[in-house]
């Protein structure tokens, strides 16, 4: 099924692993096959990974637009699981983790970052009420 995609003026979508930068104004395209499709408001880059959620986040990223290395990112995916869990022994946490598993499992790996942005955002809770 073809994904439409209308872009604002400079804005970057990433196809496949090709950077999109529309230069002029408001334009729609329409991707044809089976590629990753991340729209730039969706990536965090590695330097900005700076969290626990955020690197898992920055490593399912790589899963979904890099899948011949899957081997390596999941021994580092669970690394950090573990991390994570060891730093917010949490059932929300573990739900959460659970689900963004599963979405991997299944090759679904847009949906496992979608997962994992509500752990970004339960991350985020957590370390602004340990600052308090």
């Amino acid at each position: 099924m073809p994904l439409k995609l209308t872009l604002r003026p400079d804005e970057k979508v990433l196809i496949g692993t090709a950077v999109i930068t529309n230069v002029g104004q408001k334009s729609e395209i329409v991707v044809q096959n089976t590629v990753p499709v991340l729209r730039e408001k969706d990536i965090i880059t590695e330097e900005n990974a700076t969290t626990l959620a955020k690197k898992l986040y920055y490593l399912i990223l790589n899963m979904y637009v890099d899948p011949r290395n899957d081997k390596e990112y999941h021994k580092i995916y669970f690394k950090l699981v573990n991390e994570l869990f060891n730093t917010f022994p949490d059932q929300r946490n573990l739900a959460m983790v659970m689900a963004m598993s599963q979405k991997i499992l299944e090759g679904n790996h847009y949906q496992a970052l979608k997962e994992c942005r509500k752990l970004i955002n339960f991350e985020s809770e957590v370390l602004a009420n340990v600052a308090e």
